[in-house]
């Protein structure tokens, strides 16, 4: 790890080199030692944490031919007849039909809900005349999620450290992602991230996700926790950075290969980090 060295007291007494410099080496050098030794963890004990993106790298592509036909032999087996076309197609208008519902219902803009697809999925087989169980649709979002994997999920370099050390240090953990739980509970498992949180709260639990304050409220009142001596984690300049921006959470931005482009500035509110692990400094 690097260590600051602390300018040359001598050096700057004597007058031996620029005399602005040695100013300036001292300011920063002052600053440095008090935000890494006082630090995020004297002002800073819970954290809000983005997942996709920011601690796991996963690639889907939902349009696929290959996911639509294996879907469509999966529904089939369990007595709903789909084309591939036929699915995607009646997929898509669903997914459609449920979002317009649930911003009629919320009053919420239409890129701040989340609908469950769960109810997709439920609908699918009803259109064919066919009732399922509550662990027949976990079984197909799962089946739906696995075939539209391009590469298996895993951790982003630093992720796992950097959540030990920082609930070693007593600090508290909250998962905030815009995610399907159908999808993500079983991912969480597979990358065993399941105990690595002190709470998970997905979009799709809430109806709502980031940037909705809608989100980022409730996840605080379920945590039992306030937006004082809170930090919001993620590699989302709008979603996460903003929305926390919004509800007057302190962020730390992470860009990654899947961060979505940024736009201007981010907030005066959020630092940007270089890696997970600048978390720990």
């Amino acid at each position: 790890m690097f260590e600051p060295r602390a300018p040359n007291a001598e050096r700057i007494k004597s007058g031996r080199g620029d005399a602005r410099l040695a100013l300036a080496s001292c300011v920063w050098y002052n600053s440095l030692q008090s935000e890494t030794k006082g630090g995020l963890f004297t002002e800073k004990r819970s954290f809000f944490f983005d997942l996709y993106g920011t601690l796991v790298d996963v690639r889907t592509d939902e349009k696929m031919p290959s996911l639509w036909r294996g879907m469509a032999r999966y529904c089939s087996l369990g007595g709903a007849a789909y084309a591939p076309s036929e699915l995607r197609t009646r997929y898509l208008a669903l997914c459609a039909q449920e979002t317009a519902a649930l911003v009629q219902k919320s009053g919420l803009p239409e890129r701040e809900v989340e609908i469950e697809l769960r109810r997709v999925f439920r609908r699918l087989y009803a259109e064919k005349g066919v009732r399922v169980s509550a662990a027949r649709l976990n079984d197909t979002a799962i089946a739906f999620r696995a075939l539209s994997y391009t590469r298996t999920p895993r951790l982003i370099p630093g992720a796992r450290r950097t959540l030990d050390e920082l609930r070693r240090r007593g600090a508290k953990l909250f998962l905030l992602s815009n995610a399907q739980s159908c999808f993500t509970v079983p991912e969480l498992r597979l990358l065993a991230l399941s105990d690595s949180f002190d709470g998970v709260f997905l979009s799709s639990d809430f109806g709502c996700k980031k940037p909705s304050p809608a989100f980022f409220r409730g996840a605080m009142a379920a945590a039992g926790i306030t937006a004082e001596g809170l930090v919001m984690v993620g590699n989302d300049a709008d979603a996460d950075i903003r929305g926390a921006d919004g509800c007057r959470i302190e962020s730390r931005y992470y860009h990654t290969h899947q961060s979505p482009p940024r736009s201007g500035a981010l907030p005066e509110s959020c630092r940007e980090i270089w890696a997970l692990t600048d978390l720990l400094l």
